[in-house]
């Protein structure tokens, strides 16, 4: 390999400053976040049971989800949460399955359990990871008194979620806070018992006339039930004259109102009252992509919606941005000590040209390959390269000192000098290379969550090392 590179000087600095520009394109283009995505594949099936006390919803409905589950392969863990109306089943698989895999068996397994589940069961399936914390959480308040919260929260929910959707870098976008309007049906459990209905009867009627409107109901402390059907404000009217039994009227047995949902939690920001919009990755985004292209829309949402009061409240920006120039101060400062200590040891000067030369060589170009290789940056990369730095400028000094050797111990001529130094050490570095890479090799198979972590530590710095290599028999020479 020397002898073809060598006697090609062109193609070898052609390649070398190939690596270094694709280097410096994957430095800027790269997905940057704090840590690797190391969290084995979850998926969550949540499903509303107007009605159902949380005992209810366990037997009924988290017991014939998990039970299918359960039978899925590579599944580790099933749990369940039961509240009032609601059922949650967490499934954790292996990391051997990945999350699109989990989530279609997820999806068949809950085909197969949806016969042994309640009719007005309605569940939807989520796929959780580190990818599903915020990356920014915009809040939106009203101007004034120009606006409501209700209405605010349905502006958030019908025009400004679907629109942040719209853009490739966002991964998902959630609402909350705030009131969402309903219309209510305060049914009086006597009126209705009077005609021969009960609750049941008038919800299924109610759900009969719009299918693609979701219902939901409680019992308040009057004994009175209340029918929460999240129609529009027109709908009331219509409602109040739907029939539930020959010649009874909804009107009749029940008070129908147009009000607010109630809620089970709010949402402040700044130090204000307002809408939250969590603004989230997909799997394998990046955390500063998706940052930038929030921003980006921020300034069109604000002249778009003059009266509505755009801020950013929370942020993982800032986080990842002064981790990744942390990480960057100490890696300029490790190749500073590092030529410090090769002057102090070797006293020469040509020693030092060629370790700072070769040092933002082996950087970039490790960066290349990383970047072709489709990966990130992170803690742990940058960690891997610093670590790397005491050992990448060894092959460089030892060919550049025996080839020192033959110039003035042996007094050769100086391609000659280069050809025969090189030559003498090809061996050694290699094997020494080779042995470093070997005894790091199995830390990336051992298995489970230690895997996640070592594996892009470890391709580093094999990488770093295979650079290194080469550019200490091309390069250098």
């Amino acid at each position: 390999m020397f002898d073809y590179f060598y006697r090609r000087p062109y193609l070898t600095f052609a390649l070398i400053t190939a690596f270094f520009i694709i280097g410096v394109m994957g430095l800027i283009a790269m997905p940057k976040n704090l840590f690797p995505d190391a969290e084995r594949p979850q998926v969550i099936v949540i499903t509303q049971i107007p009605g159902v006390t949380a005992k209810v919803a366990a037997a009924t409905v988290s017991k014939p989800i998990e039970e299918e589950v359960s039978r899925l392969g590579l599944i580790r863990e099933v749990s369940s949460v039961n509240v009032a109306n609601f059922s949650i089943v967490k499934a954790e698989f292996e990391y051997e399955k990945g999350l699109d895999a989990a989530a279609v068996d997820v999806n068949n397994a809950l085909s197969i359990a949806r016969a042994k589940l309640p009719a007005n069961a309605n569940p939807a399936i989520y796929t959780a990871g580190a990818f599903t914390l915020p990356v920014e959480v915009i809040t939106m308040t009203p101007k004034g008194d120009a606006m409501r919260l209700p209405d605010l929260r349905k502006v958030a929910d019908s025009f400004i979620k679907p629109y942040l959707l719209s853009k490739t870098a966002i991964g998902n976008v959630e609402v909350f806070g705030g009131y969402q309007s309903s219309i209510n049906i305060l049914l009086d459990p006597l009126k209705a018992k009077k005609y021969g209905l009960d609750f049941n009867k008038v919800a299924q009627v109610i759900g009969a006339t719009n299918k693609d409107m979701p219902l939901g109901f409680l019992k308040g402390k009057d004994g009175f039930y209340t029918l929460t059907y999240y129609g529009d404000h027109a709908d009331v009217a219509a409602l109040r004259q739907t029939m539930v039994a020959s010649n009874v009227r909804l009107g009749d047995i029940a008070d129908v109102e147009w009000g607010y949902k109630k809620r089970f939690s709010g949402y402040m920001g700044n130090g204000h009252e307002g809408i939250a919009l969590a603004i989230q990755r997909a799997p394998g985004g990046s955390v500063l992509d998706v940052s930038k292209a929030a921003r980006a829309e921020l300034e069109t949402l604000r002249a778009r919606y003059p009266r509505i009061d755009f801020q950013i409240s929370d942020t993982q920006r800032d986080l990842i941005e002064t981790a990744n120039a942390n990480m960057l101060e100490a890696l300029r400062d490790a190749i500073i000590y590092t030529l410090i200590v090769l002057l102090f040891f070797l006293g020469n000067f040509r020693a030092i040209i060629a370790a700072g030369l070769s040092i933002p060589l082996v950087f970039f170009g490790t960066m290349a390959v990383i970047y072709l290789m489709g990966g990130e940056l992170n803690i742990v990369v940058y960690t891997a390269i610093i670590l790397a730095l005491g050992m990448l400028v060894d092959d460089a000094v030892v060919v550049l000192e025996n080839i020192e050797r033959h110039l003035g111990e042996l007094h050769e001529d100086l391609h000659t000098a280069i050809e025969e130094g090189t030559r003498e050490v090809l061996s050694p570095i290699f094997a020494g290379t080779i042995a470093t890479i070997v005894i790091m090799f199995p830390l990336m198979f051992v298995g489970d969550f230690p895997q996640h972590i070592f594996r892009p530590l470890i391709s580093t710095l094999i990488i770093a090392l295979l650079v290194s290599w080469f550019l200490s028999i091309t390069f250098i020479p």
